[in-house]
């Protein structure tokens, strides 16, 4: 297996430019996700890592030696696109097998690695078939096949779920994360989905206009956001977000919000009234206008009503600071105090 680490990295179209002096180590074994909002340069890496996009300047490193200038058929990588690119004219077994086929690996070999792999990702009986008699979720299989036999240092994916409907995303996702724990495999994922990303990474790197947001484990990404930005991209719905008086802005996530019906103690409270409510089963959404702002809550209590007058309520550990700057305000900065009496003071 591989990592890979970007030294100082830039990527320019034209006049244009994507990146400049990113710097960046994806760790060897791990499932890493790129996720970020379209044009954030996130395929733009994964281009770089394969060779078929290099970049304008900048080193990039597999395992401390530099590929920066080695061809693409020499780095040991696998690419899953996300239109799968598989030949209509072959059947599965050709399409897995023809890649090979151009090393020219003897056929026993070949014919022992196609079985091996076709019968992880579940193909085994679909060999014969044409990619027009498969399904979404059965041509994505054969691609991840055809990635797999050749035994690559990294496999890439470039958003290889989103052509499949909402049901198998699901599915699939689950059997990515098993396959890769089962190979033991450098996984570099790339997604504009943040469900995607949380829930199969082990490690998220959030991408904003060519910059890296924030890197880390889906908890830490999720508990404790640097910025605005990732404070807002990560999480369903996103962290409500309120501009205080001094300046800087407060936030807390949707799950934490107290609703009530009387003013309660608590680090925040601040009066206000349901504007929608959406029952999603174990958990109801509702918005929530208060004076400052619309925010959302994420709660199991299914008592209340559109129209209905409320408090709602958050603890001072649950809340988060952003300075002018939109970058985090932790406790111990000068600031910090400051914004925690501002938050107390908003009712």
């Amino acid at each position: 297996m591989a990592g890979i680490e970007f030294q100082n990295i830039c990527k320019s179209f034209g006049s244009a430019k994507v990146m400049e002096n990113l710097n960046l180590t994806i760790e060897d074994g791990k499932f890493t996700v790129l996720v970020g909002p379209s044009g954030c340069g996130k395929t733009t890496l994964l281009r770089i890592i394969a060779g078929i996009g290099p970049a304008s300047s900048g080193r990039c490193l597999m395992d401390g030696k530099d590929i920066t200038d080695l061809e693409p058929a020499k780095r040991g990588i696998a690419m899953v696109f996300q239109n799968y690119a598989l030949y209509p004219t072959m059947n599965v077994r050709e399409n897995i097998v023809f890649g090979l086929k151009n090393i020219r690996m003897p056929k026993e070999e070949r014919d022992k690695l196609v079985n091996e792999y076709s019968q992880i990702v579940g193909l085994l009986d679909q060999l014969q078939k044409s990619p027009s008699q498969l399904s979404g979720g059965q041509r994505q299989r054969v691609a991840l096949a055809r990635a797999m036999v050749k035994t690559p240092k990294i496999f890439l994916m470039d958003e290889p779920l989103s052509n499949l409907d909402a049901k198998l995303r699901v599915q699939m996702r689950g059997e990515l994360i098993e396959l890769q724990k089962r190979l033991g495999a450098t996984f570099v994922y790339v997604t504009h989905d943040q469900v995607e990303a949380m829930s199969m990474a082990d490690t998220i790197v959030l991408m904003n206009k060519g910059e890296i947001q924030q890197k880390g484990s889906p908890e830490e990404i999720y508990d404790d956001p640097n910025n605005v930005f990732t404070a807002q991209f990560i999480g369903t719905p996103p962290m409500n977000l309120l501009a205080m008086e001094n300046g800087c802005r407060l936030g807390y996530r949707p799950e934490v919000v107290r609703l009530c019906r009387e003013h309660a103690a608590a680090g925040y409270c601040a009066a206000g009234n349901i504007v929608t409510r959406e029952m999603l089963g174990s958990e109801t959404h509702y918005k929530v206008r208060l004076r400052d702002g619309d925010v959302m809550v994420k709660t199991q209590d299914k008592s209340f009503c559109a129209g209905e007058a409320v408090y709602i309520s958050v603890a001072a550990g649950d809340m988060y600071f952003f300075g002018p700057d939109e970058q985090r305000i932790r406790e111990g900065h000068a600031r910090y105090r400051e914004c925690l009496e501002a938050a107390g003071g908003a009712l």
